[in-house]
């Protein structure tokens, strides 16, 4: 029998490869299981050019990467934060003609997912059909299908160079755990790894590997999908992980506030991001026991 390979890595191993314009995926969705000091992690290597990708929603991970210049394009069904308002740096960079916004219903970025995770060429959606979106966006092409004659919409297989997401657990060999809702992270996972991409996990905690032997049909994610773990307590902060902690809205409305001018973007990403070289210094600097303890007292039941 073959010896398993430990999966936990370095910040440094788990986004070493990734390059200006390369595409970049991010898991979890709107202020939900945001890997958010993995986005940290990027925006401090000063990477450019990056195609972004989110599905379900964006929020405030997409967002920060666009106001410190990391990225080229944005492919994100919704980008904003709810009832918090619109994305500052989003929309922006978009109205000034920084980003490039690449029009899209939800399901035409899920039927590129999946095309890549079954190797087929392309995928195909109901979504846009009737619509201008075809005029929008020319990567979306109408269709018509052979057998029912029916007009469908047509997208090219989406392959990430890098994924990246947070869960609650994991182990030293990938295997991923949800304490609540997955989105679509592991289409996301399959994605990635069948277009020869590299997915990087943080989680909360690293388990024992019987946890996931002994109840294995709680395990969301497999370890063959996984190319790098690594243990990130509050990891996903100022965003909530399901089953250990909610978001923080006041941290969130915090990085609002400051978007409102160039000069605050600016201080904002120098006193979250640049000036903290570790997600420890990170979490003494801006995150208080209080505001954890009540984090976790709201979270959703296990």
């Amino acid at each position: 029998m073959g010896t398993r390979t430990s999966k936990l890595s370095s910040i440094d191993l788990a986004l070493d490869g990734l390059e200006d314009g390369q595409t970049l995926i991010i898991g979890g969705s709107l202020f939900h299981n945001k890997p958010m000091f993995l986005v940290r992690e990027i925006i401090r290597r000063q990477i450019k050019d990056l195609i972004v990708v989110s599905v379900p929603q964006a929020s405030i991970d997409v967002d920060l990467l666009i106001s410190a210049g990391c990225v080229a394009e944005v492919r994100v069904p919704y980008m904003g934060f709810e009832y918090l308002g619109l994305a500052p740096g989003f929309r922006k960079a978009a109205s000034d003609g920084k980003i490039r916004v690449w029009e899209c219903d939800e399901t035409h970025i899920l039927a590129a997912l999946e095309a890549s995770a079954r190797k087929l060429p392309s995928g195909i959606a109901k979504a846009g059909v009737g619509t201008d979106v075809h005029r929008l966006n020319p990567d979306l092409k109408l269709v018509k299908d052979h057998i029912s004659g029916e007009p469908l919409t047509a997208v090219a297989a989406l392959k990430p160079d890098l994924a990246i997401m947070h869960a609650a657990a994991g182990d030293k060999y990938g295997n991923l755990r949800y304490s609540g809702y997955s989105f679509a992270d592991l289409m996301v996972a399959e994605a990635t790894r069948q277009g020869g991409g590299k997915v990087v996990a943080s989680v909360d905690e690293v388990v024992p590997n019987a946890s996931f032997t002994k109840d294995p049909f709680r395990t969301n994610i497999s370890c063959m999908l996984i190319d790098h773990v690594i243990e990130a307590p509050y990891g996903a902060y100022p965003c909530s992980s399901h089953g250990s902690y909610q978001f923080n809205e006041a941290a969130i409305v915090e990085y609002l506030n400051a978007s409102k001018t160039e000069q605050g973007t600016l201080d904002y990403i120098d006193d979250h991001v640049m000036s903290v070289p570790s997600h420890d210094e990170y979490l003494d600097k801006h995150v208080n026991l209080h505001s954890l303890i009540e984090a976790k007292a709201k979270t959703y039941v296990d």
